[in-house]
């Protein structure tokens, strides 16, 4: 893991190992909160898990949806006794791989500056998440909601995606002024992106514009 600000570490890049294309990139964050380091999304790589235990560990883990759900978030919980979130639409599947300490199903402040934002859509439990940071930047973890493919903006449809759901998340990003959004995967791009009130709007409309549907794919 490396800092991107004082408050707020990448982990190291992954790659899917059934992707061909490695440009396709995945990241968790860590958020270095006053009352303890959150983790959102998904951190496989064990050296992170080392940097991790270096800088005090995990009081709390937040998937943005259930792809994230994987063996590395199973050895982070037991090896921190963190806590593990993520939203009632995404708790079968991510059971499959462990268990969840709690679910939500609407909007939640935690410690009183961390917000829980349900994002449905790309899958039916895809969150967000909302921090104030009292450096003075706002930061939005937005998962797979909305993510970059090269110098564009998208939002992805899977099988299990809801169209008219998807649309509703991105109104909500609307009504928010974050000042760097984190995304969980993208190709071909950084996974984070500053932004000023004007291009996170731009951003909102190309993703309603031009989503990429991956339903009809074929197999393989």
């Amino acid at each position: 893991m490396k800092p991107l600000y004082e408050d707020l570490w990448i982990s190291t890049p992954e790659f899917p190992a059934d992707n061909a294309e490695s440009d396709l990139m995945m990241h968790g964050f860590m958020l270095r909160h006053p009352r303890g380091n959150l983790l959102i999304g998904r951190v496989e790589n064990q050296l992170d898990h080392e940097v991790l235990a270096d800088v005090g560990g995990v009081i709390r883990h937040y998937l943005t949806h259930w792809h994230e759900a994987a063996p590395g978030a199973l050895m982070i919980q037991q090896r921190f006794n963190s806590a593990l979130y993520c939203h009632n639409r995404a708790l079968g599947p991510v059971s499959l791989i462990i268990e969840p300490d709690d679910t939500f199903s609407q909007q939640e402040v935690h410690f009183g500056d961390f917000h829980l934002l349900p994002t449905p859509g790309h899958t039916p439990g895809s969150s967000s998440y909302l921090y104030h940071s009292p450096l003075g930047r706002t930061y939005l973890f937005v998962g797979d909601t909305l993510t970059r493919e090269y110098n564009r903006w998208i939002s992805v449809l899977v099988p299990e995606s809801n169209p008219a759901e998807l649309l509703q998340s991105l109104e909500l990003y609307r009504s928010l002024r974050p000042d760097v959004v984190l995304m969980s995967t993208t190709r071909g791009h950084l996974s984070w992106q500053k932004m000023t009130l004007k291009s996170w709007l731009a951003a909102i409309d190309e993703a309603e514009q031009a989503p990429l549907d991956l339903r009809q794919r074929p197999p393989g």
